[in-house]
């Protein structure tokens, strides 16, 4: 993509917008809107599923044969297809921009013909079953957190967001409960921290926040701030720290599309028994996993042929039994009905 700006002339009412470090002009995901929720059609989904169990090798053998010329050609104007088209590259994993693209789906996204390729790729399978992640993950948070709230209405709210990108889940989690009882947020300190080695994604959480605070929109009585923490996961010496800092606070840690979906079981286990160290007692850790690789459709598994060097792990819901039994968490909450993803909610047990 081109630093030139790519501004959306018809924005969406009720939606704030904010620019990318790249020049590009995107509303605030917001998983309460219709036209978000209209773009997850589950009876569709299962048909889509359906046919992609006989056509995902061919289309997956498609596109590793495709000339250079033509994935340069989509990479130069897609966001989705730069990273999914990256023969060689230093990210071993989807970044929070690509996948927001895809969460926002071709009704957000915006019109124009710059826009076209994404809009196209966002209808696939691989957008509706994020559209689904980040709505459900964002749903397990609100649930988690009220009664938090409820009990502590003193207490400052500190967001911990491994992995966090654009930090959809926890600006999403903070709609709901503005939905549900807005007075739960009123006259506190909130503090959103995303701890990602990615630099896009944050950057454009920051101008999220920003605008969302400006007169008129959903943050504008809020205190609300956010900051990103250069993180490495496989280092959690920033983890421990911030974790440190804030035990006085209500701590709601989650990590959507991050931790359980491409860390090995020791990294997970290293950031889990720093945040049970290091943390007030009722913590909360919400994640996203993919299903055991048995469970999953064919189409995942023939995405993954597509030369890339994204490869996420199939953790599924017995793996992360395994690991959590081993480090004092209990499973709290699961939500299910995803084909791809489970979403999950930790508790420390005490």
């Amino acid at each position: 993509m081109t630093n030139e700006l790519y501004l959306i002339k018809n924005k969406i009412p009720k939606l704030s917008y904010a620019f990318t470090l790249n020049g590009v002009e995107l509303p605030v995901l917001d998983t309460t809107h219709p036209l978000f929720l209209s773009s997850i059609d589950e009876v569709k989904l299962k048909e889509m599923l359906k046919k992609s169990e006989k056509t995902a090798e061919k289309t997956a053998e498609k596109f590793n044969n495709m000339p250079f010329y033509i994935k340069k050609f989509l990479a130069n104007r897609s966001f989705i297809m730069s990273e999914l088209l990256q023969e060689s590259g230093d990210n071993a994993f989807l970044t929070g921009l690509s996948t927001l693209m895809l969460k926002l789906g071709p009704n957000l996204i915006g019109n124009g013909r710059k826009r076209f390729l994404d809009r196209l790729s966002s209808k696939g399978i691989g957008g509706i079953v994020l559209r689904m992640r980040v709505r459900d993950i964002s749903i397990c948070l609100a649930k988690s957190m009220i009664p938090l709230l409820e009990r502590s209405p003193e207490k400052k709210v500190c967001f911990i967001n491994i992995a966090g990108g654009a930090a959809s889940d926890s600006i999403n989690a903070l709609f709901l409960i503005q939905q549900e009882n807005p007075a739960l947020l009123n006259n506190r300190t909130i503090q959103i921290n995303v701890l990602d080695i990615d630099t896009y994604g944050p950057s454009f959480a920051d101008r999220c926040i920003a605008t969302l605070k400006a007169p008129g929109n959903r943050f504008n009585d809020l205190s609300i701030s956010f900051k990103h923490i250069h993180y490495d996961w496989n280092y959690t010496e920033k983890l421990e720290e911030l974790l440190s800092e804030r035990k006085e606070w209500l701590q709601i840690c989650s990590s959507e599309g991050g931790l359980f979906e491409y860390c090995s079981d020791e990294v997970i286990t290293q950031n889990l028994n720093t945040i049970y160290n290091n943390s007030a007692d009722d913590i909360v850790i919400a994640g996203s996993l993919l299903h055991d690789i048995k469970m999953v459709d064919a189409g995942i598994i023939a995405a993954l042929k597509i030369s890339t060097s994204i490869k996420p792990r199939f953790l599924g819901l017995e793996g992360l039994k395994s690991i959590i039994n081993k480090n004092k968490w209990k499973l709290d909450s699961l939500t299910e009905g995803n084909p791809r993803y489970l979403i999950f909610a930790l508790t420390k047990s005490h």
